[in-house]
């Protein structure tokens, strides 16, 4: 077989970290990749319809080779392979940015709640962009599948770790360096970066409005929706499509803030880090794996309680920083350097297909 593949990427949801995610794969992968896209609308939606619209279209458009099938949690896996059987014949992979199970505990109460459960059954494998989500996934699918009866008779739980697999999201870190050239940016010791897509924003604005009536004096860069954050704030907003203003801003903030107590994966997170932003993040979801244990004192909070992101961002403000960060996040990041993480997914494709001829 040859080692360069025809992968179909079939995305419902393409946007934010989905976009950033694929159109780097398609930039450094060896294999040949074709994407079929909806635009990111109401994820209950996508796993209502994609499946239909993706089948109308291949019935309608496609006519080249596939050695592997490429989409995400936002498909409903099984309802596709129901309207395209030919495409439940070939290996397929589903990259889970999130889920939408039901939290440990309770039970399906909406018809989305089982999509992502069916879509990982039938899928050959399962990927996730963090450790933290692999295991998350499992926990919450095992609850599900005691609390369901009709689904404990045939308990996929085994089937589905073995599927499992960690793969961390590529981000393209030598964008920095071929947007900013030689260019010296000037780092603002006052100003943070922050996301708010999917944030505690309220969290965040409480903890916010404290350090300004504090009088402390800071910048505030957001990226995201901006609904729930007092007028009062002083902010600049970064469209979410901007990638050259958000690295601008990366390299002027001297601090990268998370307000996502749940987050499975953070692209502006890893990019931060390259770029060199302090970082201030919760003590929960993928945050404790993008840093050394040595630095979860120093960077992590707990983010149950606004007091708790004011006493950190204060402090940060005043503390000795350690001059050897980038030597301490340099292992880290170095998986989700895209040509790295790009040459991972490739082989992992290859022996799929390979597996899949046999």
């Amino acid at each position: 077989m040859s080692t360069q593949l025809d992968i179909l990427a079939l995305e419902p949801f393409f946007g934010g970290a989905r976009k950033a995610m694929l159109e780097t794969i398609m930039r450094h992968s060896r294999h040949r990749w074709t994407l079929l896209k909806l635009p990111p609308r109401r994820i209950e939606r996508r796993l209502a319809v994609a499946a239909h619209w993706f089948a109308e279209q291949l019935s309608r458009h496609w006519k080249g080779r596939l050695d592997v099938l490429f989409t995400s949690e936002a498909m409903n896996l099984q309802d596709l392979f129901r309207f395209v059987p030919s495409l439940g014949r070939k290996p397929s992979v589903v990259y889970f940015h999130d889920n939408q199970l039901p939290d440990v505990g309770q039970s399906a109460e909406l018809p989305h709640h089982l999509a992502n459960l069916g879509t990982a059954n039938v899928a050959t494998e399962i990927w996730f962009n963090s450790l933290y989500h692999l295991r998350t996934f499992l926990r919450k699918a095992s609850s599900l599948v005691e609390l369901h009866p009709e689904l404990s008779s045939r308990n996929p739980m085994q089937d589905l770790t073995k599927k499992a697999q960690l793969m961390p999201p590529p981000v393209d870190l030598t964008l920095s360096k071929d947007i900013i050239g030689y260019e010296i940016i000037p780092r603002d010791p006052r100003m943070l970066f922050v996301d708010t897509r999917d944030a505690d924003v309220k969290t965040l604005n409480e903890a916010l409005l404290k350090l300004h009536r504090r009088g402390e004096k800071y910048r505030l860069i957001t990226v995201g929706p901006v609904e729930g954050l007092d007028d009062e704030l002083p902010r600049n907003t970064i469209s979410e499509s901007d990638e050259v203003a958000q690295i601008r801003a990366l390299h002027e903030s001297a601090i990268l803030i998370s307000a996502r107590p749940t987050a499975a994966s953070d692209h502006h997170a890893v990019r931060g880090l390259h770029i060199g932003c302090w970082p201030v993040f919760p003590n929960s979801g993928v945050y404790p794996e993008l840093l050394p244990s040595s630095l979860h004192g120093q960077c992590l909070y707990d983010g149950s309680h606004p007091d708790r992101l004011v006493t950190q961002l204060q402090n940060v403000w005043w503390m000795d920083r350690p001059t050897d960060l980038q030597d301490q996040l340099k292992d880290i990041l170095y998986q989700f350097d895209a040509i790295q993480a790009c040459q991972t997914m490739d082989e992992r494709l290859e022996q799929m297909a390979i597996a899949h001829s046999i």
